[in-house]
C-alpha cells in the first residue's frame, strides 16, 4: 500500500510538471503570437501613412515663381512653374510688390494674364514665362529691390495652398546663359543666326 501511495505521488509530481512545462510552452506561444500580431499591426499602420503620404504627393501641386536668364540673350524672364505632381486649380497670382516690365508703366506684372484672370486649371511641369527686361538694366538700376507675390490655388480633393514669394533682383547677378543654349529652342534661333551671318559674309565677299 505504502508503495502504491509513493508511486502515485511521484506520477503525480510527473503529470503535474508536464502539465506546469506544457502550460509554460503555451503561454510563451502566446506571448510570440501577440508580439507578431503586433509588430505586423504596426507595419501595416506604417505602410497605410507612408501609402497617404506617396498618394498626397501625387496629388498635390506645388507652384513656385523664379527667375530664369533667357535662351539666347541676356534678358531676365519671370516664370511661374507647377514642380508638383499634382494639378492645381483656381490659381490665382497677386503681386504684392510690383514691377514694370521693361521699365514701361503700361507693362507692370500685375497686368499678366494671369494675375488678372487666374487659371482654372495648372497641370504639373506647365510653366508661364514672362520678359521683365535685360539683366543689366536691372541689376544697374533695380538691385535693390525685389518683386513680392502671392499664389494661392487648390488641388483637385479641394485641399487650399497658399504661399507668398520674395525674389531679390540681386540674385541674379552672376547668372548666364550657356553658348550654344541647352535647349533644342534655344538651339534653334542661336544657329539659324549664326547662318544667317555666315551667309551675309559670304554674299559680302562675292560681291567684292
Amino acid at each position: 500500500m505504502f508503495f502504491c501511495l509513493i508511486y502515485y505521488d511521484k506520477t503525480n509530481k510527473k503529470v503535474l510538471a508536464y502539465k506546469k512545462e506544457e502550460m509554460n510552452t503555451e503561454l510563451i506561444l502566446s506571448i510570440v503570437v501577440a508580439s507578431a500580431t503586433t509588430i505586423y499591426t504596426i507595419i501595416t499602420i506604417f505602410q497605410l501613412i507612408e501609402s497617404r503620404k506617396v498618394r498626397f504627393q501625387k496629388e498635390t501641386p506645388n507652384i513656385v515663381p523664379y527667375f530664369k536668364m533667357a535662351e539666347t540673350s541676356l534678358k531676365i524672364k519671370l516664370c511661374i512653374e507647377n514642380f508638383g505632381e499634382g494639378v492645381a486649380k483656381d490659381v490665382k497670382v497677386e503681386f504684392i510688390k510690383d514691377f514694370p516690365r521693361f521699365k514701361r508703366t503700361d507693362l507692370m506684372l500685375s497686368k499678366i494674364g494671369i494675375s488678372e484672370n487666374g487659371m482654372n486649371y495648372f497641370p504639373p511641369k506647365y510653366r508661364l514665362s514672362y520678359g521683365i527686361g535685360s539683366m543689366s538694366d536691372i541689376y544697374k538700376e533695380f538691385a535693390d529691390e525685389k518683386i513680392v507675390i502671392k499664389i494661392t490655388y487648390k488641388s483637385l480633393n479641394n485641399s487650399k495652398f497658399s504661399n507668398i514669394y520674395e525674389l531679390p533682383f540681386y540674385q541674379i547677378s552672376g547668372q548666364g546663359h550657356s553658348t550654344p543654349p541647352e535647349t533644342y529652342l534655344g538651339q534653334i534661333p542661336y544657329y539659324l543666326e549664326r547662318i544667317n551671318n555666315q551667309l551675309k559674309s559670304l554674299t559680302n565677299k562675292l560681291h567684292e
